[in-house]
């Protein structure tokens, strides 16, 4: 079937303004590799005296959109929302697996909060009265029980800088994607369940400008108290998080499977899950291949 969709260069003019560093294409294989390109090439945002530097890269259409473990991302040009964003934090807090899980959460609620903010500022309403966000541990937006989006979080080392280390946040979401175009039966699009919205060139932009400044606040916060904001990442989380008391099956990259009830999210953002025995095996998100 010939697609009769135009590829087009998002506008990104809000986001302009408040990110250190914006790119954009009409096509490009992954914005997620082209960050990874211009880490290599030192061609990012650092540095910056608004506090941590944040380098947008986005593009209406990927050829080859990666998601965690290599897997594909799929995307459709002009009905959704495929960006990265590259943060420069320090090298101790990316490297501490005592608190580096929660980067992957951070990227999570940062969307949720340029969502909430975006439909707030567009008077939007839902049509339906139990509506709402919930992030399914570790990387999935969900809307009303089905996938809108996910995130994929990626440290990359800076060339030559033993002190810093770049992060990857990519983000996709499904914003005006038709129904007939979803790719599963358990995904959904902004626009099947909230109005008005407006053009995906406008909505776009709202939400990755509104996702810089979420993303460079509660970064700066976590890089000056790692432990307290951890913390408080934990409760925030807890609200949210649509894993708790659900029974999943997850595939762990050593090729294992773990089966249970999630009972708990921990201080170091992995979950608990209580097994078939009646055993506990806590699950990095590191360890965790596919949940289902």
């Amino acid at each position: 079937m010939i697609s009769m969709l135009k590829i087009a260069q998002p506008r990104l003019d809000a986001t302009e303004r408040v990110a250190d560093k914006t790119v954009a294409f009409a096509e490009i294989d992954s914005t997620h590799a082209q960050a990874r390109r211009m880490i290599e090439a030192g061609d990012i945002a650092h540095d910056d005296e608004r506090g941590i530097s944040i380098s947008v890269i986005a593009a209406d259409s990927q050829t080859n959109g990666l998601a965690r473990f290599g897997r594909p991302w799929i995307s459709n040009p002009g009905h959704s929302f495929t960006m990265s964003f590259v943060a420069v934090i320090p090298r101790t807090i990316a490297e501490d697996e005592l608190v580096n899980g929660w980067l992957s959460m951070i990227a999570g609620l940062s969307t949720l909060d340029a969502l909430e903010g975006t439909l707030d500022a567009c008077g939007a309403h839902s049509f339906y009265p139990d509506c709402g966000f919930k992030l399914k541990w570790p990387n999935d937006v969900y809307c009303h029980g089905l996938k809108l989006g996910g995130t994929f979080t990626e440290p990359v080392p800076l060339p030559d800088d033993d002190v810093s280390v770049a992060v990857v946040f990519s983000i996709g979401i499904n914003l005006m994607m038709p129904a007939d175009r979803l790719p599963t039966s358990q995904a959904t699009s902004l626009q099947m369940h909230f109005a008005p919205l407006p053009p995906i060139e406008t909505l776009r932009d709202m939400i990755a400008s509104r996702l810089v400044e979420s993303l460079r606040t509660r970064l700066e916060a976590f890089v000056e108290m790692p432990i307290v904001q951890s913390s408080r990442l934990r409760s925030e989380m807890r609200h949210v998080c649509w894993m708790m008391g659900r029974d999943v099956e997850a595939q762990l990259i050593d090729g294992s499977e773990v089966r249970g009830t999630v009972v708990a999210l921990n201080d170091d953002a992995s979950i608990s899950v209580r097994l078939e025995s009646g055993d506990m095996q806590d699950l990095l998100a590191s360890e965790v291949s596919v949940l289902a």
